[in-house]
């Protein structure tokens, strides 16, 4: 059962709470994984002197994703109609690589 639901009475919207990868849950024990798919985002910028940004890629990515979020069984696309990401695939997000900015190596 989805956490999102008018039976539950917390719909989850988009814009409130944590920003995880399409709202899943966020998993920080990696050894606690149990998962189909663990969402890693690698915010770096290859040491860029000029029009740095790249770094901000994985935050944008999980706010585009929450978008996908709100419904009660996936990400619905009209095209092929068919439901991605429904709750037979368990998703959790693991955060970002800790890195060191402008490494690169």
């Amino acid at each position: 059962m989805s956490d999102h639901s008018y039976e539950t009475g917390r719909l989850n919207l988009p814009f409130v709470g944590v920003s995880t990868f399409a709202k899943r849950e966020l998993v920080t024990d990696w050894s606690q994984i149990n998962a189909d798919v663990a969402v890693l985002g690698a915010p770096f910028d290859f040491g860029t002197q000029w029009r740095a940004g790249a770094r901000f890629g994985p935050r944008g990515i999980r706010e585009a994703s929450t978008l996908f979020s709100f419904g009660h069984s996936g990400a619905y696309d009209h095209e092929d109609d068919i439901t991605y990401l429904n709750e037979k695939v368990k998703i959790v997000d693991i955060g970002d690589a800790d890195i060191i900015h402008t490494d690169t190596e």
